[in-house]
Protein backbone atom coordinates (compact mmCIF):
# COMPACT_ATOMS: atom_id res chain seq x y z
CA UNK A 1 0.00 0.00 0.00
CA UNK A 2 1.11 3.73 -0.30
CA UNK A 3 1.83 5.61 2.48
CA UNK A 4 0.06 8.75 2.97
CA UNK A 5 3.12 10.83 1.49
CA UNK A 6 2.73 8.85 -1.70
CA UNK A 7 -0.78 8.56 -2.39
CA UNK A 8 -0.68 12.70 -1.84
CA UNK A 9 2.07 12.76 -4.34
CA UNK A 10 -0.13 10.98 -7.15
CA UNK A 11 -3.25 12.70 -5.93
CA UNK A 12 -1.73 15.97 -6.43
CA UNK A 13 -0.11 15.13 -9.44
CA UNK A 14 -3.10 13.36 -10.96
CA UNK A 15 -5.37 16.64 -9.13
CA UNK A 16 -2.80 19.08 -11.52
CA UNK A 17 -2.67 17.35 -14.61
CA UNK A 18 -6.77 16.56 -14.91
CA UNK A 19 -7.38 20.32 -14.23
CA UNK A 20 -4.50 21.90 -16.86
CA UNK A 21 -6.21 19.22 -19.51
CA UNK A 22 -9.68 20.73 -19.33
CA UNK A 23 -8.05 24.05 -19.49
CA UNK A 24 -5.49 23.10 -22.22
CA UNK A 25 -8.86 21.89 -23.99
CA UNK A 26 -11.06 24.63 -23.47
CA UNK A 27 -8.63 27.59 -24.14
CA UNK A 28 -5.17 26.14 -25.24
CA UNK A 29 -3.62 28.07 -21.70
CA UNK A 30 -3.26 27.27 -17.87
CA UNK A 31 -2.37 29.50 -15.30
CA UNK A 32 1.41 29.30 -14.13
CA UNK A 33 -0.35 29.14 -10.69
CA UNK A 34 -1.23 25.93 -11.47
CA UNK A 35 2.25 24.69 -11.85
CA UNK A 36 3.45 26.91 -9.30
CA UNK A 37 1.05 25.12 -6.57
CA UNK A 38 2.13 21.40 -7.60
CA UNK A 39 5.64 22.44 -7.64
CA UNK A 40 5.65 23.69 -4.91
CA UNK A 41 4.25 20.81 -2.91
CA UNK A 42 6.01 18.56 -4.52
CA UNK A 43 9.03 20.20 -3.21
CA UNK A 44 7.88 19.95 0.40
CA UNK A 45 7.43 16.79 -0.03
CA UNK A 46 10.70 15.87 -0.87
CA UNK A 47 11.76 17.89 1.65
CA UNK A 48 9.77 15.95 3.93
CA UNK A 49 11.16 12.42 2.82
CA UNK A 50 14.94 13.58 2.72
CA UNK A 51 14.49 14.35 6.20
CA UNK A 52 13.26 11.04 6.93
CA UNK A 53 15.49 9.24 5.34
CA UNK A 54 13.12 8.19 2.37
CA UNK A 55 14.72 10.23 -0.41
CA UNK A 56 18.83 10.78 -0.49
CA UNK A 57 19.48 13.54 -1.98
CA UNK A 58 21.76 12.86 -4.73
CA UNK A 59 19.67 11.00 -6.79
CA UNK A 60 16.78 13.15 -6.48
CA UNK A 61 18.27 16.51 -7.76
CA UNK A 62 19.27 14.03 -10.68
CA UNK A 63 15.93 12.90 -11.19
CA UNK A 64 15.06 16.38 -11.04
CA UNK A 65 17.54 18.13 -13.07
CA UNK A 66 17.59 15.63 -16.01
CA UNK A 67 14.06 15.34 -16.12
CA UNK A 68 13.57 19.24 -16.28
CA UNK A 69 16.52 19.55 -18.30
CA UNK A 70 15.04 17.12 -21.28
CA UNK A 71 11.86 19.01 -21.21
CA UNK A 72 13.40 22.27 -21.13
CA UNK A 73 15.61 21.11 -24.94
CA UNK A 74 12.36 19.72 -26.00
CA UNK A 75 10.22 22.50 -25.64
CA UNK A 76 13.64 24.86 -26.85
CA UNK A 77 13.45 22.76 -30.19
CA UNK A 78 9.40 24.23 -30.79
CA UNK A 79 8.44 20.27 -30.22
CA UNK A 80 6.32 20.92 -27.63
CA UNK A 81 4.98 24.12 -26.01
CA UNK A 82 5.86 26.39 -22.30
CA UNK A 83 2.95 24.42 -20.47
CA UNK A 84 3.93 21.09 -21.68
CA UNK A 85 7.57 21.90 -19.95
CA UNK A 86 5.99 23.31 -16.87
CA UNK A 87 4.17 20.28 -16.48
CA UNK A 88 7.20 17.86 -16.81
CA UNK A 89 9.12 20.16 -14.16
CA UNK A 90 6.40 20.46 -11.66
CA UNK A 91 5.83 16.55 -12.22
CA UNK A 92 9.82 15.96 -11.20
CA UNK A 93 9.27 17.33 -8.27
CA UNK A 94 6.23 15.72 -7.69
CA UNK A 95 7.20 12.40 -8.72
CA UNK A 96 10.96 11.63 -8.68
CA UNK A 97 11.17 8.33 -8.73
CA UNK A 98 8.70 5.39 -9.55
CA UNK A 99 5.56 4.61 -6.84
CA UNK A 100 5.86 2.00 -4.45
CA UNK A 101 3.90 -0.93 -6.69
CA UNK A 102 4.81 -2.30 -9.14
CA UNK A 103 2.36 -1.47 -12.44
CA UNK A 104 1.59 -4.47 -14.24
CA UNK A 105 4.11 -4.69 -17.01
CA UNK A 106 6.51 -4.21 -14.39
CA UNK A 107 8.39 -1.76 -16.35
CA UNK A 108 9.37 1.69 -15.38
CA UNK A 109 12.56 4.26 -15.60
CA UNK A 110 14.55 5.39 -12.35
CA UNK A 111 13.75 8.77 -13.61
CA UNK A 112 10.49 8.59 -13.59
CA UNK A 113 9.00 11.35 -15.05
CA UNK A 114 10.55 10.02 -18.07
CA UNK A 115 8.26 7.25 -18.14
CA UNK A 116 5.23 9.39 -18.28
CA UNK A 117 6.76 11.67 -20.91
CA UNK A 118 7.53 8.12 -22.79
CA UNK A 119 4.27 7.21 -22.54
CA UNK A 120 2.85 10.82 -23.67
CA UNK A 121 4.82 10.80 -26.74
CA UNK A 122 3.21 7.05 -27.55
CA UNK A 123 -0.82 8.31 -26.47
CA UNK A 124 0.03 11.35 -28.71
CA UNK A 125 1.56 10.18 -31.86
CA UNK A 126 -0.98 7.31 -31.76
CA UNK A 127 -3.86 10.30 -32.56
CA UNK A 128 -2.14 10.03 -36.01
CA UNK A 129 -3.84 7.10 -37.23
CA UNK A 130 -7.21 8.43 -36.77
CA UNK A 131 -6.10 11.34 -38.33
CA UNK A 132 -4.77 9.46 -41.36
CA UNK A 133 -8.41 7.40 -41.72
CA UNK A 134 -10.14 10.51 -41.97
CA UNK A 135 -8.16 11.89 -44.35
CA UNK A 136 -8.08 8.52 -46.15
CA UNK A 137 -11.61 8.47 -46.49
CA UNK A 138 -12.22 11.51 -48.00
CA UNK A 139 -9.80 10.16 -50.46
CA UNK A 140 -12.08 7.21 -50.99
CA UNK A 141 -15.20 9.71 -51.69
CA UNK A 142 -13.71 11.23 -54.51
CA UNK A 143 -12.48 14.61 -52.76
CA UNK A 144 -8.48 15.47 -54.18
CA UNK A 145 -7.26 15.83 -51.24
CA UNK A 146 -4.02 17.92 -52.90
CA UNK A 147 -5.61 19.73 -55.47
CA UNK A 148 -3.24 22.98 -56.87
CA UNK A 149 -0.20 21.53 -55.02
CA UNK A 150 2.61 19.86 -56.41
CA UNK A 151 4.69 18.97 -53.48
CA UNK A 152 6.70 15.26 -53.13
CA UNK A 153 4.47 12.52 -52.39
CA UNK A 154 6.59 12.31 -48.87
CA UNK A 155 5.53 16.24 -47.95
CA UNK A 156 2.27 14.65 -48.71
CA UNK A 157 2.46 11.01 -47.13
CA UNK A 158 3.77 13.58 -43.70
CA UNK A 159 0.61 15.91 -43.98
CA UNK A 160 -1.65 13.58 -44.29
CA UNK A 161 -0.77 12.10 -40.87
CA UNK A 162 -0.24 15.35 -39.22
CA UNK A 163 -2.86 17.63 -41.07
CA UNK A 164 -6.65 18.12 -41.65
CA UNK A 165 -8.10 19.43 -44.90
CA UNK A 166 -10.82 21.87 -43.45
CA UNK A 167 -13.48 24.46 -45.00
CA UNK A 168 -11.64 28.05 -44.31
CA UNK A 169 -14.78 28.92 -42.96
CA UNK A 170 -14.52 26.14 -39.97
CA UNK A 171 -11.23 26.87 -39.20
CA UNK A 172 -10.44 28.42 -35.57
CA UNK A 173 -6.87 29.91 -36.20
CA UNK A 174 -4.77 30.60 -33.44
CA UNK A 175 -3.92 28.92 -30.74
CA UNK A 176 -6.07 26.03 -32.34
CA UNK A 177 -5.54 25.66 -36.09
CA UNK A 178 -2.04 27.07 -38.02
CA UNK A 179 -2.01 26.85 -41.33
CA UNK A 180 -0.26 23.67 -43.13
CA UNK A 181 0.41 25.63 -46.59
CA UNK A 182 1.32 29.18 -47.53
CA UNK A 183 1.56 31.28 -51.04
CA UNK A 184 4.58 32.20 -52.62
CA UNK A 185 4.81 33.22 -55.51
CA UNK A 186 1.28 33.22 -56.39
CA UNK A 187 1.87 28.96 -55.89
CA UNK A 188 0.81 27.01 -52.91
CA UNK A 189 3.09 24.64 -51.07
CA UNK A 190 2.68 22.84 -47.97
CA UNK A 191 4.59 23.34 -44.75
CA UNK A 192 5.34 20.39 -42.28
CA UNK A 193 6.18 22.31 -39.12
CA UNK A 194 4.21 25.39 -39.14
CA UNK A 195 5.15 27.93 -36.67
CA UNK A 196 3.54 28.56 -33.28
CA UNK A 197 5.50 31.13 -31.77
CA UNK A 198 3.74 33.93 -34.12
CA UNK A 199 0.21 33.97 -33.85
CA UNK A 200 0.00 37.28 -36.20
CA UNK A 201 1.62 35.45 -38.93
CA UNK A 202 -0.53 32.81 -38.93
CA UNK A 203 -3.39 35.12 -39.52
CA UNK A 204 -1.62 36.93 -42.11
CA UNK A 205 -1.41 33.14 -44.28
CA UNK A 206 -5.21 32.44 -43.79
CA UNK A 207 -5.99 35.82 -44.58
CA UNK A 208 -3.94 35.33 -48.23
CA UNK A 209 -5.32 32.32 -48.82
CA UNK A 210 -8.84 33.23 -48.35
CA UNK A 211 -7.95 36.26 -50.39
CA UNK A 212 -6.88 33.74 -53.08
CA UNK A 213 -10.10 32.58 -53.53
CA UNK A 214 -9.35 28.77 -51.49
CA UNK A 215 -12.49 27.66 -49.80
CA UNK A 216 -10.62 24.67 -48.06
CA UNK A 217 -7.00 24.87 -46.57
CA UNK A 218 -4.90 21.71 -44.91
CA UNK A 219 -4.33 22.90 -41.58
CA UNK A 220 -2.20 21.65 -38.59
CA UNK A 221 -4.92 21.07 -35.14
CA UNK A 222 -2.71 22.36 -32.11
CA UNK A 223 -2.75 19.19 -29.95
CA UNK A 224 -3.76 19.59 -26.49
CA UNK A 225 -0.52 18.09 -25.21
CA UNK A 226 -1.39 18.41 -21.28
CA UNK A 227 -4.22 15.60 -21.75
CA UNK A 228 -1.73 13.18 -23.56
CA UNK A 229 0.79 14.06 -20.38
CA UNK A 230 -2.68 12.88 -18.18
CA UNK A 231 -3.15 10.18 -19.94
CA UNK A 232 0.50 9.16 -19.70
CA UNK A 233 0.97 9.42 -16.09
CA UNK A 234 -2.33 7.11 -15.92
CA UNK A 235 -0.98 4.54 -18.10
CA UNK A 236 2.22 4.91 -16.34
CA UNK A 237 0.86 3.80 -12.84
CA UNK A 238 -1.03 1.24 -14.48
CA UNK A 239 0.89 -0.55 -16.80
CA UNK A 240 4.14 0.99 -16.77
CA UNK A 241 7.06 2.51 -19.67
CA UNK A 242 5.39 0.64 -22.21
CA UNK A 243 8.33 2.03 -25.35
CA UNK A 244 11.15 0.81 -22.30
CA UNK A 245 8.74 -2.45 -21.80
CA UNK A 246 8.89 -3.01 -25.52
CA UNK A 247 12.59 -2.48 -25.96
CA UNK A 248 13.82 -5.24 -23.58
CA UNK A 249 11.50 -7.78 -24.96
CA UNK A 250 13.05 -6.60 -28.37
CA UNK A 251 16.52 -7.41 -26.73
CA UNK A 252 15.40 -10.13 -25.28
CA UNK A 253 14.29 -11.60 -28.19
Amino acid sequence: MPSIVEALRLAVSLGMLLLASVLDVRTREVPDEVWLVGGALGLVLNLHDVLRGLYRPLPLLASVAVSTLLAYVIAYLGLFGGADFKAFAALSLLLPHPPSFNPLLGVTSPLYPLTVFSNSVLMGASLSLPILLRNLLGALRGVDLFEGLSDPWWRKLLVLLTGLRKPLGSVRGPPFDYPLEVLEGGSRRLVLMPSLESDEEAWRVLRELREAGLSEVWVSSTLPFLLFIALGLAVSLLLGDIPLWWVFRLLRG
